[in-house]
């Protein structure tokens, strides 16, 4: 007699886990250190919504996202889309330097070779000392060691001040098009900015 199988586990959506992992951060940037604890903010939903939510098994209604947005004082367009300003009422300097070093590190992490410990000899710290920064997006980023990590990660000066497109994996669901123009944009200064968008619109016309 044969053992029943045991159910299959339900898929995750990527673009929801890169939501997921977003509502995550917020929750730990507004000083809820547990999924539980913040699940308390919100009695009336079910108990395994917000769970689901950051693991990636369920896409996120926008009433929720602007739920948890409103709780975390985060801003519910970089929760959904990973673009824009992370707080609600302005930039988030910290935090921006913070998703700029994880996607600096994971880079340098993914390439064959020693990238990865040329990157931390770069930045003089350890690979126990990295994953606290890399871990906890409360730890402080101090100008001098953010000036060291865009050295170590080959970019300009106060490139880890600004948040860049290429550094959210939710753009790898768009056209590789729209993510060069988004990349071209989020890099230029506010003069070029605002000729880009004169081009687009007179395009547009």
């Amino acid at each position: 007699m044969t053992k029943n199988k045991p159910a299959t586990a339900r898929a995750k959506d990527p673009v929801a886990v890169k939501i997921g992992k977003r509502i995550a951060q917020a929750r730990k940037m507004a000083g809820f250190k547990t999924a539980r604890e913040f699940r308390q903010k919100l009695p009336k939903w079910p108990e395994n919504r917000l769970s689901w939510y950051e693991a990636g098994y369920s896409m996120p209604h926008p009433r929720d996202v602007e739920q948890i947005a409103e709780i975390t004082g985060s801003s519910a367009c970089w929760i959904m889309f990973g673009l824009g300003p992370i707080r609600s009422g302005g930039r988030d300097l910290q935090a921006v330097r913070h998703q700029n070093l994880v996607y600096l590190y994971r880079a340098a992490s993914e390439q064959e070779g020693s990238a990865e410990a040329s990157f931390l000899s770069s930045l003089g710290l350890e690979a126990k000392k990295i994953a606290e920064y890399l871990d906890n997006p409360f730890q402080h980023i101090g100008e001098r060691l953010a000036r060291k990590i865009e050295k170590a990660g080959g970019k300009p000066r106060k490139w880890l001040d600004e948040q860049h497109v290429e550094s959210d994996g939710l753009c790898s669901s768009f056209p590789d098009e729209l993510r060069e123009l988004m990349t071209i944009y989020s890099e230029v200064d506010e003069k070029s900015k605002g000729l880009l968008l004169a081009m687009a619109r007179a395009i547009a016309e």
